[in-house]
């Protein structure tokens, strides 16, 4: 009986932790090897009472694997409650709009707490650009395959409240757009007007002529500051000052602002648009307007 009331008291009772921790219980972990760990990162240190208890409450089986936060002093019960309601740690993972699938996957890689290899496919243009939650031990797969069907979610729903008359074909060219877009855009007040511009000269049948399709693949041109002739004139599949209409597949991941611009352009009679140097862009309607424009950019790139 004096054991009993002993044991009673000290599960719940404040613990022995004198600092706050984060611990990992791995997946396949048993009561037993729970209540070792525990023991040794100090935040038990009445293995017994606490195991004995676990059983007795029928707690036993419903341990969670996961990464856990107990503050200092958490009494056993506290403990207890904490992993048989699997109250584990969310951490976040921010994936950038404009990432290629391939930094996407080297980011998954450099992730802490995710596992496995990547064996799923990852098109361009197929992840959503988000923040995601995730878990400590949650493999990179399931983080993408998550990404994905985000990515369809979004592009179905926002097609279907933007039923307009576009010179896109399917969701697909939607994406590749939304993509270019992205790469263009610097201010999101003219994505659209961006978007505009590339819906103008489709419906016209003119070459898109972007300059981040000629960087597109090109890892010698990624970081390069600025291309010359003879880099525009460069022969690839993506490069829109060779090819007719949209590129193969998107050159980017784009998010949800460019995508939204891609199936809602502003109404405008632009046609062309060059750097300001101020982040935004000067737009004009002729080829006169925007060679003048040009120039001003040329003065302004050389006073920088």
């Amino acid at each position: 009986m004096l054991f009993a009331c002993w044991g009673l008291n000290t599960h719940f009772s404040s613990g022995p932790l004198k600092s706050n921790v984060t611990v990992v219980i791995p997946s396949g972990t048993g009561l037993s090897h729970i209540t070792n760990i525990l023991t040794q990162r100090g935040i038990l240190n009445q293995p017994f009472v606490f195991k004995v208890a676990a059983k007795l409450l029928g707690k036993s089986k419903n341990l969670r694997a996961g990464e856990y936060f107990f503050e200092a002093h958490s009494s056993p019960n506290a403990v207890l409650e904490k992993l048989s309601s699997g109250n584990i740690i969310l951490r976040q993972l921010t994936i950038p709009e404009g990432l290629t699938s391939l930094e996407v996957i080297r980011k998954l890689y450099q992730t802490e707490g995710l596992i496995g290899q990547v064996s799923v496919k990852v098109p361009e243009g197929t992840v959503l650009p988000e923040t995601y939650n995730y878990e400590f031990g949650d493999t990179r797969n399931s983080i993408l395959l998550r990404m994905q069907k985000e990515m369809i979610l979004f592009i179905e729903n926002e097609s279907e409240k933007r039923r307009i008359n576009l010179p896109l074909k399917s969701k697909e060219d939607v994406i590749t757009l939304a993509s270019i877009i992205e790469k263009e855009a610097v201010l999101d007040s003219e994505r659209d007007i961006i978007a505009s511009v590339f819906i103008n000269r489709l419906n016209k049948k003119m070459k898109l002529q972007a300059d981040p399709t000629v960087r597109y693949g090109v890892s010698t041109l990624a970081n390069k500051k600025r291309l010359t002739h003879k880099d525009l004139n460069r022969q690839t599949a993506h490069n829109t000052y060779k090819i007719n209409g949209l590129p193969p597949t998107p050159i980017c991941n784009p998010g949800k602002a460019s995508i939204i611009a891609a199936l809602s352009p502003a109404s405008t009679d632009f046609f062309y648009f060059v750097a300001n140097g101020l982040g935004g862009h000067f737009f004009s309607k002729t080829l006169k307007e925007h060679n003048q424009n040009v120039l001003k950019w040329r003065e302004i790139r050389d006073r920088l």
